[in-house]
């Protein structure tokens, strides 16, 4: 996708998702467990300002401090500035500009990606816990997918070596093209291939589902999700992997 793509949704999200809080920062997040609205936008707006803050300088930085009080007339309009503080430092940098990231590539291209994709994900499970969440852009969602197999669950796996003995996930998107297969090493290493292939189980289902069962915000027995292999893999997956 393309970093217009990545500014534009992160635009919308990081606005749907103060939206949906207000009036309700007390109420708790089912998909983010043991948070209450509160604590998921205090998280995301501390996310956009240490953002905003790498894309800035190009340097790792320190994480800043939220304001104290956790009222919608203190909370919400401190995230909309550092929302809008985010996004004005995006549509400034150069995407090609060496940068500090923990992933893939090694410039300021991947704050753009990062950055749309916890949005959209956090504006999710906000509007989930408030009311009802938007359908996502199918092509969003897929990136998600990616985003996470490639650069989260790889993250994951190094802080927990020896959890996996080389088991292999596929997940198969139906709504448009995108397959990954993941294997999980004994190392604390994933290696992930994109495209067809057999694993020990396999889930097929649209992108937002893959999504929102890769990253444990919806059990699998809810989701229009297929298994294939052996399902105790994919509890596996649900009770090791956290994002």
């Amino acid at each position: 996708m393309e970093t217009e793509d990545y500014l534009a949704a992160l635009r919308h999200a990081a606005e749907a998702v103060v939206e949906a809080a207000a009036g309700h920062l007390d109420r708790p997040v089912p998909s983010c467990p043991a948070w209450d609205v509160a604590d998921l936008i205090e998280h995301l707006a501390l996310v956009w300002g240490w953002a905003a803050d790498i894309v800035a300088t190009g340097e790792r930085a320190e994480w800043g401090a939220a304001p104290a009080g956790r009222s919608d007339e203190v909370l919400l309009p401190w995230a909309r500035r550092q929302a809008a503080r985010l996004i004005d430092t995006l549509g400034a940098a150069d995407p090609d500009g060496g940068c500090w990231t923990f992933g893939l590539p090694r410039t300021r291209r991947f704050w753009f990606r990062r950055q749309a994709l916890e949005t959209v994900l956090h504006a999710w499970d906000v509007q989930r816990a408030t009311g009802t969440a938007e359908v996502m852009d199918p092509a969003m969602a897929a990136d998600g997918v990616d985003e996470l197999v490639v650069v989260m669950v790889p993250r994951q796996l190094g802080r927990s070596p020896g959890t996996w003995a080389g088991e292999t996930v596929h997940l198969h998107r139906t709504d448009g093209e995108g397959e990954w297969t993941v294997r999980l090493g004994p190392d604390g290493q994933a290696a992930v291939e994109r495209g067809h292939g057999k694993a020990d189980v396999a889930l097929r289902g649209p992108a937002e589902a893959l999504w929102l069962w890769a990253t444990n915000r919806v059990p699998r027995e809810e989701l229009p999700v297929e298994t294939f292999g052996d399902a105790s893999l994919a509890a596996r997956w649900t009770a090791g992997i956290a994002f």
